[in-house]
């Protein structure tokens, strides 16, 4: 079974049986955007909100399986979040399926796009690097009105996940996967032009 340019490992295709088939959509590193931009969009939403509400009742039976998502996850996870457009919903699932956070609470930065954030909608990928924060407020999501620099002192309870080693080895992001639910304080720090 092929993953992206890759032969998926026969652990992890036995690993699927049993789960929802479009968790190898994630798996395999498809595309999102015809999805987004389909007539039927609306119809996605259904079918992707169904699958997390299943996941979160069937963890990851595999490890090879839990690192492939983790991975995937941090690939894609602007398109998911976007697809799924449940926050609370991907948040729940994402506490199945990431590997725990095994640390201390640390200091942490998001570049988020400012009509989200005063929308109450704050992402979960949160970086130890503010220049990955001023990439994404300066450019992915500086749309609408601009971007924003935050900044939490996040504790450990807030952390679902630390970075995959795509994340910290491929990217160079340092990207954690922080519950904003569990934050204490978000600090904003600054503010960057929408992107023309």
């Amino acid at each position: 079974m092929a993953v992206g340019n890759h032969l998926m490992l026969p652990s992890i295709a036995a690993a699927l049986s049993g789960y929802p088939p479009l968790l190898e959509h994630i798996l395999d590193g498809k595309h999102y955007g015809p999805m987004l931009r389909s007539p039927e969009v609306a119809q996605h939403r259904t079918k992707w909100r169904a699958l997390f509400k299943s996941l979160i009742a069937c963890p990851p039976r595999d490890l090879a399986i839990a690192e492939r998502f983790h991975t995937q996850w941090h690939v894609s996870h602007h398109f998911i979040r976007e697809l799924v457009d449940d926050d609370e919903l991907l948040l729940d699932m994402l506490w199945v399926w990431l590997p725990r956070f095994e640390g201390p609470g640390m200091i942490l930065y998001r570049g988020e796009n400012i009509d989200r954030l005063e929308a109450g909608r704050i992402g979960s990928a949160w970086s130890d690097k503010e220049e990955t924060a001023r990439m994404f407020a300066s450019g992915w999501n500086a749309e609408g009105r601009g971007g924003v620099i935050l900044r939490t002192n996040a504790p450990v309870e807030s952390i679902i996940a630390g970075p995959s080693a795509h994340s910290a080895n491929w990217l160079g992001e340092s990207e954690f996967t922080v519950d904003w639910r569990k934050l204490v304080e978000v600090e904003r720090v600054r503010n960057y032009a929408p992107r023309s």
